[in-house]
């Protein structure tokens, strides 16, 4: 998968958009399926 500064960069990206007190639970939820989606995956 990812190796060494990309998933320390990925690993930041990911625990501040899970942290709901900068967004709110839908916006988490609809971040989360945009970026499953671009990468192939079904709802």
């Amino acid at each position: 998968m990812l190796a060494g500064e990309n998933r320390k960069a990925f690993n930041a990206f990911y625990d501040a958009v899970r942290d709901e007190s900068q967004l709110d639970h839908k916006t988490t939820i609809l971040i989360g399926l945009a970026a499953a989606m671009t990468s192939g995956c079904a709802p």
